[in-house]
């Protein structure tokens, strides 16, 4: 047996979701908890016979198998879920880690939970619930969203319940039970309330905090904590109930950058950032004075309270004024000009945000626009000339002007994945929707550019504080297995930045590794080769095989010293002019991989061929890593060998292995690689072969020999060229006798 159960005190969000799962699958037995907020438990008294709803007393016997929770990531104790180790999460509120993570758990960050679950309902063809559920469904998204006009609604609130209406939901019957008058105790309640408000300025809000005793009136105060917000319109609002086990704490805000949420997760309770609950419980609260319990609950609230009230975000104007060269910032303010024009927002976002923040030079950004970014693309040719090129297909256009600059506009877009590692599905979307598709948070920052917002921060994903605080934080938990090469970046940024990880992050990066053998080659490749642009690629290469990426890759990569001290002097190694003697020497390619090289070089020729062949390397690029790992092997044990035995050894690899080499070999190996560039590899015969048919050698195998032999006296002895043909005279005579 399969059941559904949702948090005390249920509201309409609550029973809403239940029903969706439900509705999802009737096998289920969806049960409500007996507490209920006073609106919900006259709906459902008023509809029981029309309802499918259980509770614990009328759950059917048998074995519980499995378990789905909705709206809560916590469930009373019951005897009957002692052996139940089955459990699926699917709520709206952050995670919180109460239970095992699994695939078909879902936290995801709608306006209400009840969105989602009606959006799986969505895509079930011929689906016609009937005009209570979908009223009751509505009920719970409008009463979580307050009728869709809170900060935390999200466009994807707004469809479902449009859809919700498009079946039959009732707005009549909705507004007969969301909306309900307050009763006489909630009556009496609110008025003690408000005679002890007080109000506090922290960190630039206006906070309300108001104490009653309702030990004798049993109601619950959800409503009266509406009606007040409604009333006195706080950027947040406060309520310490006391109640006969303690301190009931109701907490109401009117704007996002307080988390109620949080703040309640510290104190018994949880919610949403805009809407939230606690309790602190008090021993022997039957004997205690309500006022001394109040105090200390003030006392303690307003202990807390700075801690989740956001900074307000600073304005960039100036920084952007100041790290953008002019030339960049002109561009800037006429995209600004046309887009307020338009009436679409436009905004630079990302890292070019993340390194103004940090007073990083500032060199290359992307324009991000809510709408369509080839009618802002018109627009600015029209007003400052120039030339479009428009790709429909990935919402992008580029403005190139005459002086050779360009600048890349980009719609708004969210993405989905089809399966992990797939490449996204890109739709146009808006600026929110486009910074919850991206990896990390401190990546998600946007600065707004057109008119009075020119230089406004928007910081929706906490990056700011993840920013201030030095973590790399993902945005969801399937952000690695959506797409592993995040996993990559996420050290890259590290090593970069000189931050760490997040430790929930942390936590996914080991639970999601095996994500990288779903990765082509050639994916990988790429975001190796990235790290050798860094300044230190040794640290990212280190830490991709402490976190266990390399493994993944091959299980023989792994890190020591001794690597690192060759990545270190190939780094820091000022390359000699010699190397200009090479022939057919790529030199940009050695500067951008050849890091890596250094470092997959360390390991026999074997292995290194299996690596190459998983990364699907170019053939160029893995004969040149595996001439450096045969240098390795070979070449320090053959120094002392005659200078044509080394020239024709080095002569089998390429010259880009043999640089490569020079960077970190030791000071006698070097000396001898400087001899064969400057001097051994150039010395040839002047006698060809038609001098040799002349002397009467025939062509063949013998020829080759003679030749191949007077090339090493050359080389060793210094062989003058009008002393070569008396060489070869001798050699000739003192083969026949």
């Amino acid at each position: 047996m399969e059941i559904i159960l949702t948090h005390e005190q249920a509201d309409f969000d609550a029973a809403g979701s239940v029903l969706a799962a439900w509705l999802l699958d009737p096998a289920r037995i969806p049960v409500l908890p007996k507490r209920r907020n006073r609106n919900l438990a006259a709906f459902i008294d008023d509809y029981k016979t029309r309802l499918p709803f259980f509770t614990w007393n009328n759950v059917p016997k048998g074995k519980i198998h499995r378990v789905y929770i909705t709206d809560t990531q916590k469930i009373e104790p019951h005897s009957r879920l002692d052996d139940v180790r089955d459990y699926v999460v699917w709520d709206h509120h952050p995670h919180r880690h109460v239970f095992p993570d699994r695939e078909e758990n879902i936290y995801d960050p709608t306006g209400a939970c009840t969105t989602f679950l009606v959006e799986k309902l969505m895509e079930k063809p011929g689906l016609h619930p009937g005009r209570i559920f979908t009223t009751l469904m509505l009920m719970g998204i409008y009463e979580d969203t307050g009728s869709l006009s809170y900060g935390s609604t999200t466009p994807r609130d707004i469809r479902a319940a449009a859809w919700l209406v498009e079946k039959g939901a009732d707005l009549d019957l909705m507004r007969r039970y969301v909306l309900q008058p307050m009763t006489d105790n909630q009556q009496a309640g609110c008025e003690r309330l408000i005679q002890t408000m007080e109000t506090y300025e922290i960190m630039g809000k206006n906070i309300i905090i108001a104490s009653a005793d309702i030990r004798t009136i049993g109601d619950e105060f959800s409503a009266v904590a509406h009606q007040l917000r409604d009333m006195f319109n706080p950027d947040g609002l406060i309520l310490l109930l006391a109640v006969r086990t303690g301190v009931r704490i109701i907490c109401r805000a009117t704007t996002d950058d307080i988390d109620f949420g949080a703040m309640m997760r510290t104190m018994n309770g949880g919610g949403h950032s805009r809407a939230a609950s606690g309790m602190i419980q008090v021993e022997y609260m039957e004997i205690a004075e309500a006022e001394d319990v109040l105090y200390d609950a003030r006392e303690a609230v307003l202990e807390n309270l700075p801690n989740f009230i956001k900074n307000q975000p600073p304005d960039l104007s100036g920084k952007l004024n100041e790290q953008i060269p002019a030339e960049q910032l002109s561009l800037i303010h006429n995209v600004a000009d046309c887009a307020e024009q338009l009436d679409m927002p436009v905004y630079i976002v990302g890292g070019v945000v993340r390194d103004l923040l940090l007073s990083h030079p500032v060199m290359d950004f992307d324009i991000v626009v809510e709408g369509d970014a080839t009618r802002l693309g018109q627009q600015l040719i029209s007003q400052y000339g120039g030339k479009l090129v428009t790709h429909p297909q990935f919402f992008t256009a580029k403005w190139q002007m005459k002086n050779d600059m360009s600048l890349d506009l980009i719609s708004a877009r969210s993405e989905t994945y089809s399966s992990p590692a797939a490449l996204p599905t890109v739709e146009m979307s808006d600026i929110e929707a486009d910074l919850h598709r991206r990896d990390f948070s401190i990546n998600t920052l946007a600065v707004r550019l057109d008119g009075e917002y020119y230089g406004k921060l928007l910081d929706l994903c906490g990056g700011l504080q993840d920013l201030q605080d030095g973590l790399i934080r993902t945005l969801h938990n399937r952000s690695f297995i959506d797409d592993p090469t995040r996993l990559f970046r996420a050290v890259r940024f590290e090593q970069r930045l000189g931050f760490e990880m997040e430790s929930d992050t942390l936590r996914q990066i080991r639970e999601q590794l095996n994500g990288i053998t779903g990765l082509t080659g050639q994916r990988i490749w790429h975001e190796l080769r990235l790290y050798c642009d860094e300044e230190y690629p040794e640290k990212n290469f280190a830490r991709v095989v402490q976190l266990g990426f390399a493994a993944q890759i091959h299980e023989a990569l792994v890190w020591n010293e001794q690597i690192e001290q060759d990545c270190i002097r190939f780094r820091e190694t000022v390359p000699g002019k010699f190397w200009q003697n090479l022939s057919g020497f790529d030199f940009d390619l050695v500067e951008a991989d050849g890091a890596l090289w250094t470092w997959l070089s360390t390991f026999p020729i074997n292995t290194v061929t299996q690596i190459s062949e998983r990364l699907l390397l170019p053939k160029k690029e893995q004969h040149c890593i595996e001439g450096l790992s045969m240098l390795r092997a070979e070449f320090p044990d053959m120094i002392r060998n005659a200078p044509s035995e080394i020239t024709y050894f080095l002569e089998r690899f390429p010259s880009e292995s043999l640089y490569c080499y020079a960077l970190f070999c030791t000071e006698p190996e070097l000396d001898i690689l400087k001899q064969f560039v400057n001097t051994w590899h150039r010395i040839r015969p002047s006698v060809t072969g038609n001098d040799l048919l002349d002397m009467g050698v025939q062509p063949g195998p013998e020829m080759k020999n003679l030749l191949t032999m007077l090339r090493s006296a050359c080389i060793d002895t210094d062989i003058q060229p009008e002393e070569e043909i008396e060489w070869i005279e001798m050699f000739l005579k003192r083969g026949l006798d």
